[in-house]
């Protein structure tokens, strides 16, 4: 039973900082040394004379345990991977509200303090890059995720930069009172990054 403890340790430990790839192939080398040592220790321990039927039961016992040793690993694997998923999802989450927030707040101060008019070329640059800069910022949060053997960060769409741009700029631009228009980017934003974050979701993990 202490082995089986050791086992369930190292690959607890080691699924913190490896793929689950690495921790497979980790776990079936130890697991085939600890076999090996334990059945050449047998041999040893017994006189060469012993009866086969004994040598058959020591086979039979060995692998009984690797059994019960690819149950624990069947368990840990599983409680890694539902850890992993939860994990993700909620890095979805605040990945997503992180991007609404920022983009509100500086298109809020935009709105307000800028003389938009004179402004309009740097404006336009501004939005543009904001954009851009928390998308890819989101990429990259979203790049330490792998469910299904697809990387979470390359569903995202690079459309949706201009996308949003647009649909900014178009608001920061119109008719209405500063009021107005900040009502308009607060509710506009949040739609957009919402459809976003929820496509992300379906595309992950319901399919």
């Amino acid at each position: 039973m202490n082995d089986f403890q050791t086992i369930n340790d190292i690959v607890n430990e080691s699924i913190q900082n490896s793929s689950y790839y690495t921790v497979a192939i980790s776990s079936c080398v130890f697991i085939l040394y600890t076999l090996i040592d334990k059945l050449i220790g047998y041999f040893k321990g017994k006189a060469k004379n012993k009866p086969i039927i004994e040598m058959s039961k020591a086979l039979n016992d060995m692998g009984e345990n690797i059994v019960k040793l690819n149950a624990v690993l069947d368990k840990i694997f599983k409680d890694a991977e539902v850890k992993e998923v939860h994990k993700c999802k909620k890095t979805i989450e605040l990945g997503f509200g992180n991007l609404e927030s920022i983009i509100v707040k500086e298109v809020q101060g935009i709105i307000i303090h800028n003389n938009i008019e004179i402004n309009k070329g740097l404006i336009h640059e501004n939005i543009k890059s904001l954009c851009s800069t928390e998308y890819y910022k989101l990429y990259a949060t979203l790049s330490d995720y792998e469910i299904n053997q697809i990387p979470v960060n390359r569903r995202l769409k690079e459309e949706w930069i201009k996308e949003l741009s647009d649909e900014i700029l178009k608001i920061i631009y119109n008719d209405n009172d500063k009021l107005v228009r900040i009502s308009q980017i607060n509710n506009r934003i949040a739609t957009m990054i919402a459809n976003y974050s929820t496509y992300i979701n379906n595309k992950t993990f319901n399919t």
